[in-house]
């Protein structure tokens, strides 16, 4: 892992003595500049509201003393400073400023103190900005011990191996400024004014041209970007994933909530009424433009479904074991004596054939994927459940103003596309002669 090649973008440091160049500090501050790496200063704590301005900034750096410095509070119009003897309201301000950016930007902070680090860590404690739990985003070192280049370095290497997320953005962010530039150049290149040409074609086809503006600059960034390059031995790991956790990450991946309504319908729109879920289908084209006479109010083409619990869905198959035992499941098995018991019993033994039948027409899991029955498709983690069934037996028609407030999030590509297929398979079918059983039915005795 390169570690400077990671950080190429202005860094900001906050450290009251940041100026005086007999400080440790000060040599930080040269040691990252001699990577060729800018620094944006500051010797007083910024107001909360600097915050979001830090978005696109390389890592953070705080110092956590800040006696002898002042901290600048707005009042209305006024502008006063504080006295720098006032520790505790000093501290509160950079705890406040910490609060704001764990929980605004995504950004290395690091905070590189003359302090004892276990004290701090007790502050954070206090505030609920650490946890001994997970991974923490703040990188906490005594300045003492970055007084080389290769000390300073190696130990924001070895925090970015604790700390997958913040690794993956830093590799992440270096191809893809790489490729917004170059397309961006590409772009100008073929014409200064080819985002107003796109913005008028678009618009044109378009009530929402807003979000087809922005999909076409996506879709022709995507097509750019680059070779990745991650360093697995920062992302192996060895602990366990809780299962919460599992689905919360898989159901980023393929959905959106929304937390407001979208201006238009799009395909995947996911709509809640009671407990079943109705899915949209139809093509985003149709979805797109008004009727002849200016209304908005598209026609959805949606799927019925309900959620499917555990139970409904198998995991492992029927085995008979070395001990003598038929297993159905980890609750249910039978002994070779019980099997005889039942098979005397008519109605021990329909209730055993039963449970061979429910199998067989059951959901299997195999190899990462649901295999669902033809006149249905099963999404995963998506609308906060494990799965969900919908059936293709019927497409429902649902005009788009009369649903739209229950709409709850959206299904995203290519899992929409893979259920746009499955229903495409369903509906443009021909009926064909079924094969009669009694073509098998001497199969295994020859």
């Amino acid at each position: 892992m390169e570690v400077e090649s990671l950080f190429k973008g202005i860094a900001v440091i906050i450290d009251d003595e940041i100026g005086k160049s007999e400080t440790s500090i000060y040599k930080i501050k040269k040691l990252i500049e001699a990577k060729n790496i800018p620094v944006l200063a500051y010797s007083n704590i910024p107001q909360l509201g600097v915050v979001e301005a830090l978005t696109n900034v390389s890592f953070i750096i705080l110092d956590w003393e800040y006696i002898g410095s002042t901290v600048q509070e707005d009042i209305g119009e006024e502008r006063i400073m504080l006295p720098g003897t006032l520790h505790d309201d000093i501290e509160g301000k950079l705890i406040d400023f910490i609060k704001g950016i764990l929980s605004k930007v995504f950004v290395p902070t690091f905070i590189f103190t003359g302090r004892d680090p276990v004290k701090i860590v007790e502050k954070l404690k206090e505030n609920d900005l650490w946890s001994d739990t997970h991974p923490n985003r703040i990188f906490i070192k005594q300045k003492s011990d970055l007084d080389s280049e290769q000390k300073l370095f190696s130990a924001i290497e070895n925090w970015l191996k604790e700390m997958p997320s913040v690794y993956v953005l830093k590799e992440w962010e270096k191809i893809i400024n790489q490729t917004k530039n170059n397309m961006f150049l590409e772009l100008y290149g073929y014409s200064p004014n080819w985002s107003k040409i796109i913005w008028e074609v678009l618009k044109e086809d378009s009530i929402d041209n807003q979000h087809e503006f922005g999909d076409f600059v996506t879709r022709n960034f995507v097509n750019r970007i680059g070779e990745y390059n991650f360093d697995e031995n920062c992302l192996n790991s060895n602990k366990d994933i809780k299962q919460n956790e599992l689905a919360a990450i898989i159901q980023g991946e393929r959905y959106i909530k929304y937390s407001k309504q979208p201006l238009q319908a799009y395909t995947g729109d996911m709509f809640k009424e009671g407990k079943h879920y109705y899915l949209n289908i139809r093509a985003q084209c149709d979805l797109s433009r008004p009727s002849q006479s200016g209304e908005y109010n598209p026609m959805l083409y949606c799927i019925k479904g309900s959620k499917l619990k555990d139970k409904d869905i198998v995991t492992e198959d029927i085995e008979v074991t070395s001990e003598g035992k038929l297993v159905f499941n980890a609750d249910k098995a039978y002994t070779l004596e019980e099997l005889v018991e039942i098979c005397k019993d008519a109605d021990k033994l329909s209730v055993l054939n039963n449970k061979f039948r429910n199998h067989r027409n059951g959901i299997f899991f195999n190899k990462g994927e649901l295999l669902e029955k033809r006149p249905n498709v099963i999404v995963a983690c998506v609308a906060g459940e494990k799965a969900i069934k919908f059936d293709l037996v019927d497409i429902i028609p649902m005009p788009y103003n009369e649903n739209k407030e229950k709409r709850i999030g959206r299904l995203l590509p290519p899992y929409i596309t893979r259920v746009q297929q499955k229903c495409s398979q369903y509906i443009v079918r021909e009926g064909v002669m079924p094969i009669p059983v009694t073509l098998f039915a001497d199969f295994n005795e020859k």
